[in-house]
């Protein structure tokens, strides 16, 4: 009984000497069970700047990595159900696997830093769940994405600065300081005031995510070529509903972008809803976009951007534009880009030698363009709609058949807004962490899901 096994990368490879680099190698089948009706997918990961802390930060980077398969013969594209045990980390590796089984995370066993290569690594494919039988013939796909996690704890959500409608305390100037996943609002006492921009009494859902709980976050702002791997691995159907002004539709399976290591602009609402249903993650908050960037029981600067200072040097030029190993030309002290006709390399900020936090554009956990290239797609509290998303609902690696999530609560889009600045926004009043402007931008500025060419897709998951 013939098998095919094809190995495919979510992240393309770049020059060895950048961060935004996975590589997912050696990927098979192997050890078929039909008593248990499994089989072990064997596969090796490696990535670039790596690291395991716990001190300071106290956090750790990683990869989520899932698995697309397909009858042979068929062009119908299915995610792979994951056994909770029976797998085996490589050398220096931890696995974790989600309770929903749509995936596992792998990331540093001990604290470490640097370019890391876990080898041998076997996860164990639950086929039955699937609907597959002993007896047929597959094609499978191995898909990672690099992670950041993000700590259980307490933060605050606004600088105390005077960026538009931030989060303050009552009726006081001060930072709101979040200390569990119980929030009330008011502007009165020490309830959370949203300052003009949502509830003004009332509570929040305790299974909202406030970003209290520990989360995983991509550490890259989503590629165009992860968009057109997203678009080849659906029917071409649900791949029109969800193409971009960027890609030729007419070249599906085979979607070729023209920048691939660029950040995937020209997004909406619905299209970072598949996405993430697709990749078994879910949307970003507005509040654990806070989270991400100022971390844990730290004292906020007013007005402060992601990298925790109010500094920022506007990127003109690049060297190697377009290409896997383009870098950073002008001004050599560039640490965003928000005025300007284009999205730049994911990480381009990630020096090889000599960075800084403010010169790599980096978050207190390590999140990188959280403030420039393409805004990132979140979830807002302002309107009910939002407040219904809960932190316990992932994607199932399936859309309806209209191409949309099926996960009704997701396909609102008065749930959605944006955080953070674009290559095109041209100014630095929405990098700042606690800018809420957009929050509400589909309802409050055009009333629809519109396409807007700045607006990117950054996906998270709650940590178990």
């Amino acid at each position: 009984m013939q098998k095919i096994y094809i190995l495919s990368l979510f992240l393309t490879i770049s020059y060895l000497s950048f961060a935004n680099n996975i590589a997912v190698t050696n990927a098979s089948l192997s050890g078929q069970n039909t008593t248990n009706h499994t089989y072990n997918i064997n596969f090796d990961v490696a990535w670039e700047n790596s690291w395991r802390t716990s001190t300071n930060e106290s956090n750790y980077d990683g990869a989520w990595v899932f698995v697309k398969f397909r009858k042979n013969g068929t062009g119908d594209w299915r995610h792979a159900t994951i056994n909770t045990s029976g797998f085996t980390a490589g050398s220096g590796a931890s696995i974790s696997v989600p309770t929903d089984k749509k995936g596992i995370f792998i990331y540093r066993s001990a604290d470490g830093i640097g370019n890391i290569s876990f080898a041998s690594n076997i996860i164990v494919w639950n086929y039955a769940a699937d609907g597959a039988l002993d007896t047929d013939t597959y094609e499978i796909k191995v898909f990672a994405l690099e992670m950041v996690y993000i700590p259980q704890g307490s933060f605050k959500l606004g600088s105390g600065g005077s960026e538009t409608n931030c989060f303050k305390t009552g009726a006081t100037a001060d930072p709101y300081t979040v200390t569990s996943t119980a929030i009330t609002f008011s502007a009165t006492g020490t309830d959370l005031n949203t300052n003009g921009l949502g509830p003004t009494s009332g509570t929040l859902p305790t299974d909202f995510p406030t970003g209290f709980k520990a989360f995983w976050i991509m550490k890259y702002e989503a590629s165009q070529q992860q968009f057109a791997d997203f678009l080849n691995h659906l029917d071409l159907a649900k791949a029109t509903a969800n193409n971009s002004p960027a890609f030729t539709i007419a070249q599906h399976p085979a979607i070729i972008p023209t920048n691939p290591e660029r950040a995937m602009g020209n997004t909406n609402s619905q299209r970072l809803a598949a996405i993430a249903d697709w990749s078994a993650l879910r949307p970003l908050t507005e509040m654990e976009y806070e989270k991400a960037c100022r971390g844990f029981n730290i004292t906020p600067v007013a007005n402060e951007f992601p990298w925790g200072t109010t500094t920022v040097n506007n990127l003109t030029g690049v060297t190697n534009p377009g290409l896997s190993n383009e870098t950073v030309s002008t001004p050599t002290n560039a640490n965003a880009i928000f005025s300007g006709g284009t999205s730049f390399r994911v990480g381009l900020f990630a020096r090889a030698t000599g960075s800084t936090r403010e010169l790599s554009g980096a978050t207190y956990y390590g999140v990188m363009n959280m403030g420039d290239n393409v805004s990132e797609t979140c979830i807002g509290i302002v309107n009910a709609q939002g407040r219904l998303f809960t932190d316990s609902v992932h994607g199932d690696g399936y859309l309806a058949a209209s191409g949309n999530s099926d996960i009704s609560v997701w396909t609102a889009f008065q749930a959605y807004g944006q955080k953070g600045g674009a290559y095109n926004s041209g100014g630095t009043s929405p990098i700042r962490v606690s800018d809420r402007q957009s929050v509400n931008v589909f309802v409050q500025f055009y009333g629809s899901d519109v396409t807007l060419a700045g607006l990117g897709v950054r996906m998270v998951r709650t940590a178990q």
